[in-house]
């Protein structure tokens, strides 16, 4: 795409363009990064977990390694090409576990954990749209490295009390282009995942950054990656507000309320994680209390497990067990174990 670089002087002291698409850090904005990231002796990729919740805390530790690279660091593709396997692996595996994973595991590093589960859920959005293996690696790809030119800011905006400060919020409206030229610095010339990393924050109604394009310039996997960046960071919490409950987020969403979203997409998001998406909690028609933990293909009724060790899976279409309303509990490293069994990769 013919992406222009904005005319803004915050921009351009900072980026500069070469050609349709091709942006690269202004040399001493490249300097001033460099002091902040230096090269780093990579830990190598965590050996597989035997199951979902172990798995995706595993390679959030590695991805936030990476997300921390420095300027001119060569091969990018060949470093995050392993870990893409693997996400693929993941939903392959045991796709309920990984969205479980994205709702009960406690995050470290915001900007990894975020960008791992929107790689995950890109996943299995490219499953269920039939995506070619090169179109679905080349989202995943994205999904992990959109946030590149901002690792730093998202953790520090994660775990502040206030909302973000002017500056904040013009180093945020950079961040694409500064994850595209860090790739470029990489040697990722490929220029589809470019431009999903470039408009991952571009809007329908044309109000998004940092273009702010039209929506019929928009590219349908950048809104998509778009729309599943905005319903995992609905669904994490940071130190100033909890995270919303899925039901309420799906409503938002479905609704419209802050921005418009295609509803094709909207409605495979509801198909996809159910109105009670695996690894949230539930209150059934007896009492007990629940977690989900497999989806049936009708979104009011996934399959269910009581809060105890060894406990069964219940069908939520009988008397009695029939969900009454969805809860919140707040789950720690300590309570885990209790729920890895339910999601196991082997």
């Amino acid at each position: 795409m013919d992406f222009e670089l904005p005319s803004s002087l915050f921009v351009r002291n900072r980026i500069l363009q070469d050609g349709p698409g091709r942006f690269f850090l202004e040399p001493s904005f490249r300097a001033e990064l460099l002091e902040q990231r230096p090269l780093l002796n990579l830990p190598p990729l965590p050996p597989r977990g035997a199951a979902a919740l172990e798995e995706m805390p595993a390679l959030a530790s590695h991805l936030s390694a990476l997300l921390l690279l420095g300027p001119g660091l060569l091969d990018l593709a060949g470093l995050f090409a392993p870990l893409v396997e693997r996400i693929v692996e993941v939903e392959r595996r045991s796709p309920d576990g990984g969205v479980a994973a994205m709702l009960l595991c406690p995050w470290q590093d915001y900007t990894a954990h975020h960008s791992l589960c929107v790689a995950l859920l890109a996943c299995r959005f490219a499953r269920a749209l039939g995506y070619a293996d090169e179109d679905r690696d080349r989202l995943v790809m994205a999904a992990l490295t959109m946030n590149l030119g901002a690792a730093r800011l998202h953790n520090e905006m994660a775990r502040q009390e206030s909302p973000p400060s002017s500056l904040q919020r013009l180093n945020l409206q950079l961040h694409p282009l500064i994850s595209s030229a860090l790739l470029r610095e990489g040697g990722v010339e490929d220029d589809n995942l470019h431009a999903l990393v470039l408009s991952h924050h571009e809007r329908l109604d044309g109000r998004g950054y940092p273009f702010g394009l039209a929506e019929e310039a928009i590219v349908p996997s950048a809104h998509l990656l778009h729309l599943l960046d905005v319903v995992v960071a609905k669904l994490t919490p940071r130190s100033y507000r909890s995270r919303m409950t899925p039901r309420a987020t799906l409503t938002q969403l479905y609704q419209q309320t802050h921005e418009p979203f295609a509803p094709q997409y909207v409605s495979l998001l509801v198909r996809t994680l159910g109105v009670f998406p695996s690894g949230s909690f539930v209150e059934l028609e007896n009492g007990q209390t629940a977690v989900v933990v497999e989806q049936t293909g009708h979104a009011t009724t996934p399959r269910v497990a009581p809060l105890s060790r060894g406990a069964r899976l219940l069908e939520t279409t009988a008397p009695g067990q029939r969900i009454r309303r969805d809860v919140t509990l707040k789950v720690g490293e300590r309570h885990l174990p209790l729920f890895i069994p339910f999601w196991r990769l082997e």
